[in-house]
């Protein structure tokens, strides 16, 4: 085929980004663009995020041949932005019904997942992390049962234009006057079915640099997975007391816990399921699948504590007690090397670090690793940071082995301390008016352009009150650094969560994130240093309950705090020099 017949084709169908066309025009031969063409419904673009899927597929058969046996397309569909534009300009999704049956043909009773491809999304210079719908159906029912799930997730994932998330996000990056429009990638649900439940045998996602260095001799070249039993839901949200496998693809063995015991209680408890018989996606306990896993699912993703079988069998307990690590994966030196090598490739062709979704089936003949996606991370230039020598008593916190993308020195204006103690004895269904009144924080530091510092206890953006300050991305987006914050006495553990949608749009936005521990890897932190500065939080946050007020506190920094980041060292340092009250006073 022509050149420029393959380019027209690539405009007419797929993204006029010429950073993206040019990856895509590398690779595409003319039965590529046709077997989209094959299974494409609807004029317009497939958008962004249907382009990286194409393209890692592609990549993957073309630059992995030698794994040809270790990974399986992922059946697909594509709607173009047209019909986007005519919903959104008055025609109902009923007009399209005979386009969404034969789409339902296609799929032939298998559960699929209907996703969001907009134009903007999955791009070089925004990625839109889970700020549109992704929405599983069962494709179980009557034909009319089924084509109305169809009908009504492609509604929802059209609406999601329109959430908080996605509109404060598109203001962020300065495009909320930018006409959004939105293609769909519909794709076969990865998994087997297990008497009535559907679900792979693993998932996750990967990136191929990882500066967080939750272990000291990471090599951040090498990149990162994050993996999960069942569906992929798991890997890429904040999952409140489940914990997801982080494998260093440096150092796939390496584990942060040392004892069996640690490793089975930072593990992961509950498993994403789709339920054929209740046609809906749900959580199941893992002790409830343990007797159905295959024997190859076993193998992948089961691991013993034999510490607990062995206390237990000293008070007369005979059994087995099995947790979910997926410690059979990552033992696979295959699997490990055509992830590492995949990584690698797609980095050199896309000219920036990437990240990566995808699912591994099981079989008694072995695994394979569905591809579902694929998209290019900003990447930040650290600058030459030195970390004032000496200077120990002006230090608000001193941290080690914490998470950053990049060096730099920041200056900062104000920081904002949620009192552990008082967060813990607010009432527990108040609690989330907490997060209300760091959103409206954030809200200000959007309109005003000046950088924050937020100190919260346990985990930012956890769905359990109980376990940290539930927020949104929405409530934080404005901020320059977060750091969660332990407070034992209460119960508050930080637990960065690597590689979820909030993470990542964090990285995005060159947010540090970090955590400030209880342990050796916090030398210094002195939170009673900010009583030293004025307190400014009702003119940020507005008026705002005086209970709340002893809660959140907002101090006025200017002019003489700044975030030292050395990626390097892996050290993050908030110097907090004398203040203008503290000179008054002495």
């Amino acid at each position: 085929m022509e050149e420029e017949k393959k380019r027209e084709l690539c405009r007419e169908m797929m993204t006029q980004d010429p950073r993206l066309a040019r990856t895509i025009l590398t690779y595409f031969e003319e039965e590529d663009f046709q077997r989209i063409s094959d299974h494409k419904t609807g004029g317009g673009v497939i958008g962004g995020k249907a382009c990286g899927f194409v393209l890692v597929e592609k990549m993957m058969e073309t630059l992995l041949g030698e794994y040809a046996d270790r990974w399986e397309r992922c059946p697909s569909w594509f709607v173009g932005t047209e019909i986007f534009c005519q919903v959104r300009d008055g025609k109902t999704i009923e007009t399209f019904r005979g386009e969404f049956e034969r789409i339902l043909n296609y799929f032939n009773g298998a559960p699929y997942i209907v996703r969001s491809s907009s134009l903007m999304e999955d791009g070089y210079d925004n990625a839109f992390f889970g700020k549109y719908e992704s929405v599983f159906c069962s494709n179980q029912g009557t034909e009319e049962e089924r084509i109305r799930e169809m009908l009504n997730a492609v509604s929802r994932v059209y609406d999601s234009v329109k959430n908080q998330e996605a509109v404060e996000y598109r203001k962020k990056w300065h495009r909320k006057d930018q006409e959004e429009q939105m293609g769909l990638l519909i794709q076969k649900a990865a998994g087997t079915q297990i008497g009535s439940l559907y679900f792979p045998a693993a998932a996750g996602m990967g990136c191929s640099y990882n500066p967080y260095k939750w272990m000291e001799h990471i090599n951040p070249e090498a990149g990162m997975l994050r993996l999960v039993a069942g569906l992929g839901t798991r890997a890429v949200t904040r999952t409140p007391g489940d914990y997801p496998r982080l494998v260093g693809l440096d150092c796939a063995q390496g584990n942060l816990w040392g004892t069996t015991g640690e490793k089975h209680k930072y593990s992961q408890r509950q498993v994403d399921v789709i339920d054929l018989d209740a046609r809906k996606i749900c959580t199941k306990n893992l002790s409830e699948l343990l007797d159905i896993f295959p024997k190859s699912y076993r193998r992948l993703l089961l691991d013993r504590d034999t510490d607990a079988e062995e206390l237990l069998a000293r008070r007369g307990d005979y059994r087995k007690i099995y947790f979910a690590d997926c410690q059979g994966l990552v033992e696979d030196r295959t699997f490990i090397r055509m992830m590492k090598t995949l990584l690698k490739k797609l980095e050199e062709n896309y000219r920036q670090p990437v990240d990566i979704e995808f699912a591994v089936n099981a079989s008694e003949d072995g695994w394979k690793v569905t591809l579902v996606q694929c998209r290019p991370l900003r990447s930040g230039i650290s600058d030459q940071v030195k970390i004032p020598k000496d200077k120990d008593g002006e230090f608000l916190f001193d941290v080690r082995r914490t998470s950053m993308r990049r060096s730099k020195e920041q200056k900062l204006d104000y920081i904002v301390w949620v009192d552990p103690q008082a967060y813990y004895d607010y009432p527990y269904k108040k609690k989330p008016d907490v997060g209300h009144v760091i959103g409206k924080i954030n809200h200000y530091l959007e309109e005003t352009e000046e950088k924050a510092l937020l100190l919260a206890p346990g985990r930012i953006g956890t769905s359990s009150p109980e376990l940290g300050v539930p927020v949104s991305y929405a409530d934080i987006s404005s901020f320059g650094a977060i750091c969660e914050v332990a407070y034992g006495k209460a119960g508050y553990r930080p637990e960065l969560s690597y590689g979820s949608h909030m993470f990542q749009n964090l990285v995005e936005a060159d947010v540090y994130y970090g955590a400030i521990n209880e342990n050796s890897k916090t030398r210094i932190y002195r939170p009673e240093m900010l009583s030293a500065c004025p307190e400014v939080t009702e003119r940020l946050a507005g008026e705002t309950a005086v209970e709340l007020l002893r809660i959140v506190k907002v101090y006025d920094v200017r002019g003489h705090a700044v975030l030292y980041l050395d990626a390097a060292d892996g050290r993050a340092v908030c110097r907090l020099a004398e203040s203008k009250k503290e000179k008054e006073e002495s």
